[in-house]
């Protein structure tokens, strides 16, 4: 780890460089757009290759992805940390370097979708079982741990409905067993919950999201101790999932300005939250700060706010969503979330329906038809107030 670690979050992320030093350098990582490295001998080319050193071949990293990955690792408070070219990039690598034939895994149902399949079919074709339990309640995880279980998966918040998983009850049930604890944390971003401070072992983002910010790079990040990375890295060597060196850098901008960013997001977002709640025409909102959720005293115990998404269930059924979309001027239908700009989707019409999931797992995941799903950016909250109001009223006529 660099030496400054007792910097606040938005510091470590507004700063190049994490030694406090004063030196002639560049401002900002410049971009070495190669693939390769030229060396001044032979002997020194095996040196770097075997050390997989970022100035040999750019598969293997490259000084920005290396700048980059440094300062996820100092947000997350974690030794070390990789970044990859998306954010089931890391997952999935993160799982295979983790998992043999034979192992089990107990993960919460309610993960992102193609973690899901990735879990649920893909791994299992590799002869690694999962059972999924709800997480909200940590003696569901702990009925389902066997004596060939290796790791525990969580995502808190999760997707779509905002879920709250108690971190640290998962953690001391993964300590007294000496399993591993791995934590999605994309819907929260480092700004605002750090797993692996609450016991967790590795921490994946969806890098695409909040930490890049600006919705113009697709990456991903795993976050913890040096052993674990160090198995990880040889994994994601083999299935050459590196971020490229322009992306990378784009990347490092965004992360400067994440503390600003997700402050003024989730900001609104319960501004936002408390006003559809107040709706005839929306049935039940899930965010995670509002005082009527269920998951308010964990959420508020383990994060420092609610996040920028929120989702709500329309009076009606999907052909109303459609229409409370449709009506829609500011917020643009599109899929992902943690930008600048807000963005709204329907979740059962994309990952979440019975195609992606499964009939079985599409019921039990209770995402409603007519469930919308809000990523709050910073626009100005009158507008997007104004723009909520109506897509209420086409709905109200629809309905």
């Amino acid at each position: 780890m660099t030496e400054r670690t007792n910097w606040g979050k938005q510091t470590i992320a507004v700063a190049t460089y994490h030694d406090g030093k004063q030196a002639t350098r560049p401002l900002t990582i410049p971009v070495l757009q190669t693939a390769t490295f030229q060396v001044e001998s032979s002997e020194v080319h095996g040196r770097l290759f075997r050390a997989r050193d970022d100035r040999i071949y750019s598969r293997f990293g490259h000084p920005t992805l290396t700048a980059a990955a440094e300062k996820v690792a100092l947000l997350e408070s974690a030794e070390a940390a990789l970044i990859f070219s998306s954010g089931m990039a890391a997952i999935t690598t993160t799982l295979f370097a983790l998992l043999r034939p034979g192992d089990h895994v107990v993960s919460q149902r309610e993960i992102f979708s193609q973690t899901f399949t990735f879990l649920d079919r893909l791994a299992r074709a590799y002869g690694v079982e999962t059972d999924f339990a709800d997480a909200t309640e940590p003696a569901e995880i702990e009925r389902r741990i066997r004596p060939e279980t290796r790791l525990l998966y969580i995502e808190t918040p999760s997707n779509p409905l905002l879920k709250i998983v108690d971190i640290e009850a998962v953690a001391a049930l993964a300590g007294a067993r000496d399993l591993l604890l791995l934590v999605d944390s994309t819907f929260a971003s480092p700004y605002l919950q750090n797993p692996l401070e609450l016991g967790a072992h590795l921490v994946l983002h969806s890098g695409t999201k909040f930490l890049n910010g600006h919705s113009d790079v697709l990456c991903g990040a795993v976050a913890g101790g040096r052993e674990l990375i160090g198995r990880i890295q040889e994994t994601q060597f083999l299935l050459g999932g590196i971020l490229d060196p322009h992306a990378a850098w784009l990347l490092m901008r965004g992360m400067r300005t994440l503390g600003v960013r997700v402050r003024q997001q989730s900001a609104q977002a319960l501004e936002l939250a408390r006003f559809l709640e107040s709706q005839p025409q929306v049935r039940r909102v899930h965010y995670p700060w509002l005082d009527s959720s269920p998951y308010v005293e964990v959420a508020r115990r383990q994060m420092r706010a609610g996040g920028d998404v929120l989702s709500f269930e329309l009076d009606g059924d999907l052909a109303t969503a459609r229409a409370f979309l449709s009506a829609l001027r500011v917020i643009p239908i599109a899929t992902s979330l943690g930008g600048v700009e807000s963005l709204i989707e329907i979740p059962a019409e994309l990952d979440f329906g019975e195609e992606d999931l499964g009939e079985e797992a599409a019921k039990e995941s209770g995402i409603a038809p007519h469930l919308v799903r809000l990523s709050v950016g910073i626009e100005d909250l009158d507008d997007l107030k104004a723009d909520l109001r109506r897509g209420l009223e086409a709905a109200a006529r629809h309905a």
